[in-house]
C-alpha cells in the first residue's frame, strides 16, 4: 500500500463539547502518515485550548487561527496549510473509525483514480446508531458517481471521502456559502474523475449535532439551495439539483413558493428528480428478483 502523506483538514468553530472526540478518532487510524490540520474559524468557547493540548502531545497536530468568514472559508484556509498528497475534510464533531484512511487510500490505489469513498453510519441524538443502506453489497467503480448517488449506490460525507490534491485546485469551496457548501462542491468534483466506492462503514456522523428541521427564511443568502446555477450543467448535475430544490421546499418555511419565485420552470427539476429517484429504485428491485444483484 502507498505510504503517501494525507491531510486532514477540519474547519472549527466553537465544538469543545466534541473536538477532542474527533481528534482523537484521527490519531488513532492503523495509516500513519498523516497530518491534521485544525483551520480554527475564530471560535469563541474552549476548543482552541482543547486543541493546543492535544497538539502539545502529538507531533502531526496543526493548529491555525483566523478571522471568522465560515466553513468554506476555514476549509480554503486549511487546504493553503496542507502539506500532503491526498486530502480529507473532517468536521469537529464527526468522527473516524480505525481503519478509515486505511480503506480509502487502498481504494484509490486499488482502482486507480482521484477520489474515494466509504459508507458511514449516524449515531443519532439518543445514542442509537443507524446504518445506511446501500444498494451494492461490494466495492464498485463509477464513472457517473452523481447517478451512483442519486439511486443510493454511494454515499457523499466529509471525512469518508478522500481527494487527489492536484484535483482540488487552491479553493474548492465557494466561500459565499455557509449551508450546503458540501452540496455545490460535489456537483463540480464529482464529473471531474470517477470514484471508487466501498459498502463498508468506516466513519460516523454525529447526527446529535444537526440544525433543526426547519430553517428560517433568513439564511437563505449563504445556502448553496438558493444559490443554484442550472447554466452548462449536465443532465444528472441538473437532476441532483432537483433533489436540493425538493430539499428545500421541505426545509424552509415557505420553502415551496420562494424556490418557484426563485428558479421559474427549473423549479420543476425537482419532480425529475423524484421520478428517477423512483425508477432507479424499481430498477434495482427487478435485477434483485431477477437475481442480478
Amino acid at each position: 500500500m502507498t505510504n503517501e502523506l494525507i491531510s486532514i483538514i477540519i474547519p472549527l468553530y466553537n465544538k469543545e463539547k466534541a473536538i477532542s472526540q474527533t481528534l482523537m478518532s484521527v490519531l488513532n487510524q492503523t495509516y500513519n502518515n498523516l497530518e491534521i490540520i485544525i483551520a480554527d474559524d475564530g471560535s469563541t468557547d474552549n476548543s482552541a485550548s482543547i486543541v493546543k493540548k492535544i497538539a502539545s502531545e502529538y507531533g502531526r497536530i496543526k493548529y491555525f487561527h483566523k478571522k471568522n468568514g465560515g466553513v468554506s472559508s476555514a476549509r480554503n484556509f486549511g487546504l493553503s496549510k496542507a502539506s500532503g498528497e491526498w486530502i480529507v475534510f473532517l468536521d469537529a464533531d464527526d468522527e473516524m473509525m480505525p481503519n478509515n484512511l486505511e480503506v480509502l487510500i487502498g481504494l484509490t490505489e486499488k482502482y486507480n483514480v482521484n477520489i474515494a469513498s466509504s459508507n458511514i453510519c449516524v449515531k443519532e441524538e439518543d445514542g442509537n446508531i443507524r446504518n445506511i443502506d446501500l444498494r451494492i453489497t461490494h466495492e464498485m467503480l463509477f464513472h457517473n458517481f452523481i447517478k451512483a448517488l442519486i439511486g443510493n449506490k454511494a454515499i457523499f460525507a466529509s471525512g469518508a471521502c478522500i481527494y487527489k490534491r492536484s484535483l482540488l485546485g487552491t479553493k474548492p469551496y465557494n466561500e459565499n456559502l455557509s449551508r450546503y457548501e458540501d452540496a455545490d462542491f460535489e456537483l463540480k468534483l464529482f464529473v471531474k474523475s470517477a470514484v471508487a466506492m466501498t459498502p463498508k462503514v468506516s466513519f460516523i456522523h454525529h447526527g446529535e449535532f444537526a440544525e433543526l428541521s426547519k430553517i428560517p427564511n433568513n439564511k437563505k443568502e449563504k445556502d448553496f439551495i438558493f444559490n443554484i446555477d442550472f447554466a452548462h450543467k449536465t443532465f444528472w448535475q441538473k437532476i441532483k439539483m432537483g433533489q436540493y430544490i425538493n430539499e428545500g421546499s421541505r426545509t424552509y418555511t415557505d420553502g415551496v413558493n420562494s424556490m418557484k419565485a426563485r428558479y421559474g420552470l427549473s423549479y420543476y427539476w425537482k419532480y425529475a428528480y423524484l421520478i428517477i429517484r423512483k425508477w432507479l429504485g424499481v430498477e434495482y428491485k427487478l435485477k434483485q428478483l431477477l437475481g442480478f444483484v
